[in-house]
């Protein structure tokens, strides 16, 4: 395969398009489900069952875009273009009008921009994969694809909070979808610049079907996804429940905020550190190590209760490092495997495969614990009894803690103690 040189600049350019995507991310997977619950009434249960099915669609159909993506590596630009715009139309329209009932509103924009995400987000990854073999490469270009996205989420956190104080009240999503338009023509000129030179080096390789390439992942590849999974599922839990439990639990909503900083920005500083401890002890050691570092920040969560916000701000910064390595050693974990067994090819295929595991995980973790709490008695915004609390620091503290050492065991188990993990993470 002829390779252009992964320097600084073209990493800046392929890079810039995480910031828009990250920044239009956060409203949709953190945010609208509290907006439409408080603003519109919705209950959670109902929520929970909607984002439920949204995702399990929007999953499903992760393999099907793996697969036009796989056969449509010399059109990575327009197909981003696309999908672009249509991610700053919905994201504008989810917050800023309502057109049919609030719930179908609410179905259609969110499916309209989980659609255009994946989109997006399975082609940087693709071309993660084909732009370079070189192991230590597919690090910095992840971490660099991974650190951007931190600067839009922590961009994204900052604003709404921003635009309070200078725009008219009402009409801080509209200016908030104006803001996500703007990143996004900037990040797509740079990408394009990017795009062009490294697909256009690219050789045409016979692409399967999606169902082809799933039933013939490798072994390791395999158990890598299943950990994945575990992970993804323990992360998902504590993003759906990040804003009640800050809110509800802590009463500290006006710190909202000021802790999703703290955590994107940890998570920014963790980078270079889990990058150096994979090169000296290996990618899936550092993962793992992540993993145990990520369950002392949620046992210290689960013990917090109300006014406690030094304390989370400690929590915050601790699963923020943590949050470092699972943005960044998946992804070039997966691109070293897929060079390893020579599935160039399909590199699309098995980036949906990933972004599919995503949001199976969120999927669930809405389905739970949403109606978990909505069972429990819990009421958003309300004043809430003991046990209604104490429910939901269980879910978003305990349950990630055993999830998180499941898939730390799971690593050990088969990448670290045996002899060849540390020879396939390296091919």
């Amino acid at each position: 395969m002829n390779q252009t040189p992964v320097t600084r600049d073209k990493l800046f350019q392929y890079g810039a398009i995480a910031i828009p995507l990250a920044f239009a991310g956060f409203p949709l997977y953190v945010l609208a489900p509290d907006f439409y619950a408080t603003n519109h009434g919705i209950s959670l249960a109902l929520l929970g069952m909607i984002l439920l099915f949204i995702r399990l669609w929007d999953a499903v159909q992760d393999p099907l875009i793996g697969w036009l993506v796989d056969k449509s590596v010399r059109f990575f630009v327009p197909i981003t273009t696309v999908a672009l715009l249509s991610l700053c139309l919905s994201i504008t329209l989810l917050f800023n009008t309502i057109m049919l009932s609030p719930l179908i509103w609410f179905g259609a924009c969110m499916f309209m921009a989980v659609t255009a995400y994946s989109v997006i987000a399975i082609i940087l990854g693709a071309q993660a994969t084909l732009w370079t073999e070189d192991k230590n490469d597919q690090t910095r270009i992840a971490g660099v694809r991974e650190a951007f996205g931190l600067v839009g989420l922590i961009l994204a956190v900052s604003m709404p909070s921003i635009l309070q104080d200078i725009v008219p009240e009402g009409r801080v999503y509209l200016w908030y979808g104006f803001i996500l338009t703007i990143l996004g023509a900037i990040a797509l000129f740079l990408f394009s610049k990017a795009a062009r030179i490294n697909i256009s080096r690219t050789p045409s390789l016979r692409v399967p079907s999606p169902f082809t390439a799933v039933r013939s992942t490798p072994r390791q590849m395999g158990r890598f996804f299943a950990i994945y999974a575990v992970s993804m599922l323990a992360s998902s839990v504590p993003a759906v429940l990040v804003i009640f439990f800050v809110r509800d639990l802590l009463g500290a909503e006006h710190m909202v905020g000021p802790f999703l900083l703290l955590y994107f920005l940890s998570g920014i500083v963790g980078m270079p550190l889990w990058k150096k401890i994979s090169e000296a002890r290996g990618k899936y050691a550092a993962w793992a190590m992540s993993n145990i570092l990520a369950i002392a920040g949620f046992a210290g969560a689960f013990l917090l209760g109300h006014g406690d916000i030094v304390a989370y701000a400690i929590v915050c910064l601790v699963s923020g490092l943590a949050l470092g390595a699972d943005l960044t050693l998946p992804p070039s974990i997966l691109s070293s495997q897929i060079h390893a067994d020579n599935k160039q090819n399909l590199s699309g295929t098995y980036y949906a495969l990933l972004a599919f595991i995503g949001k199976i995980s969120l999927a669930v973790a809405s389905a739970i614990a949403l109606p978990y709490l909505d069972y429990a008695g819990f009421v958003p915004q309300a004043i809430n009894a003991p046990n209604s609390l104490w429910s939901l620091s269980l879910a978003y503290a305990l349950i990630p803690c055993v999830l998180k050492f499941i898939a730390a065991v799971l690593l050990y188990c088969f990448f670290i103690a045996p002899s060849s993990g540390e020879k396939n993470e390296t091919v």
